[in-house]
């Protein structure tokens, strides 16, 4: 045997005992044997039918829909008043009473002017009921005759204009008394007790009806031609109120009419919906947030944005299969509504999509899902 082939003999013995040392060793130091690592964990959310109708936020201010300046009809000291400033009052109730005395006297002067202009036609009655026998006969001569049915006429003619004087002696007595022409709630009162008014004065008081009110809000022109388009209509819509508070109105409001002029400036319509306000929350001028949406919703295939991946394919999802695999599926999307999406096809309602994690998956390993419990809702 040469020097070379000892050589390698003893190195192969020598990495033979080697082997057998550590062998030896693993065995009896217990060396435990290698396992596998735990499946990735992501987070995932089921594919819902969701409301995807619009609803569209403006600004709006509360109207009066009735609004009306209280003034005087005829001339006189203000004798008293009848109501609280600041108040409600009733239909018919009466708010300011002018002194009656010289509209009384008036009254009683037509009324005398009128008994005597009756008196006088009975007068020129009774003279045209003997006047005209005679003249058939001929014992009185025509124009006495005539002299008679005109007499008779101007006597008819004045007790038509004193019994019309007695009517406006009446009206102007009636009108001393200021009534609310409807309920509302009053401002303050322009003049006090004792002072002289007349037609010419100011508003003695402003009405303003309380119950319904109006909200008018500016609605671009873009936003209205795609309703008509649409063939929405008002019927379909309701609108809801923000109070400056931040809290929700309690009654739904609906659309009444829009101008039929544009603001050049804005480009916008003024639309005008109509509100209940039985608790007096509403107040002529105030500023609301107005929100109007559709009565019925519209149900689309909706998932969050954060699940949607895209490629030189197109759009895609990772979803996770009922024995938690990895699945790739390809998908077609729609519109967005916040933080959601639209999905037209590809994915069924209550497939589970991944929204987080998906770089640490690949298609077919095992996962395991905690799935999103929140309601995410479309918001825009």
């Amino acid at each position: 045997m040469t020097r070379t082939e000892r050589l390698l003999t003893a190195i192969n013995s020598y990495v033979v005992v080697l082997v057998g040392f550590m062998a030896f060793a693993g065995s009896a130091f217990g060396q435990a044997p290698a396992t596998s690592a735990p499946p990735p964990s992501v987070v995932v959310e089921s594919v819902r039918l969701r409301d995807a109708v619009d609803e569209s936020s403006y600004i709006g201010r509360v109207q009066a829909i009735d609004k009306v300046t209280i003034r005087a009809r005829v001339d006189g000291f203000l004798a008293s008043r009848g109501f609280d400033e600041g108040k409600e009052v009733s239909k018919d109730q009466v708010l300011f009473t002018l002194e009656k005395e010289p509209y009384m006297a008036a009254l009683d002067l037509a009324k005398a002017n009128r008994a005597s202009a009756q008196a006088a036609l009975e007068l020129a009655q009774a003279t045209y009921d003997r006047t005209k026998p005679l003249a058939e006969r001929g014992t009185s001569s025509q124009s006495a005759l005539d002299d008679a049915v005109s007499k008779l006429a101007q006597a008819r003619a004045a007790v038509q204009a004193q019994e019309a004087a007695e009517k406006q002696a009446a009206l102007n007595l009636g009108y001393t008394e200021i009534r609310a022409p409807m309920d509302g709630r009053t401002g303050r009162a322009t003049y006090s007790v004792g002072e002289y008014v007349g037609p010419n004065s100011n508003p003695l008081v402003t009405l303003v009806r309380q119950d319904p009110m109006y909200v008018a809000f500016p609605v671009p022109q873009r936003v209205l031609l795609a309703v008509r388009r649409e063939g929405r209509t008002a019927d379909s819509v309701l609108v809801r109120l923000k109070m400056p508070d931040g809290s929700t109105y309690s009654h739904d409001g609906a659309i009444k009419f829009a101008e039929v002029e544009g603001n050049a400036g804005t480009d916008t319509i003024t639309v005008r919906a109509e509100f209940p306000n039985p608790e007096r929350l509403l107040v002529d001028q105030q500023i609301v947030g107005v929100s109007v949406l559709a009565k019925k919703p519209e149900l689309k295939l909706m998932m969050s944005q954060s699940a949607l991946l895209l490629d030189q394919k197109g759009a895609y999802v990772l979803l996770v299969t009922a024995d938690n695999k990895v699945e790739t599926r390809r998908i077609e999307v729609g519109e967005q509504r916040g933080p959601l999406i639209v999905v037209k096809s590809g994915l069924a309602e209550g497939d589970r999509v991944i929204t987080s994690g998906q770089q640490k998956v690949r298609p077919g390993i095992a996962v395991e899902a905690s799935e999103v419990k929140e309601d995410l809702s479309a918001k825009q």
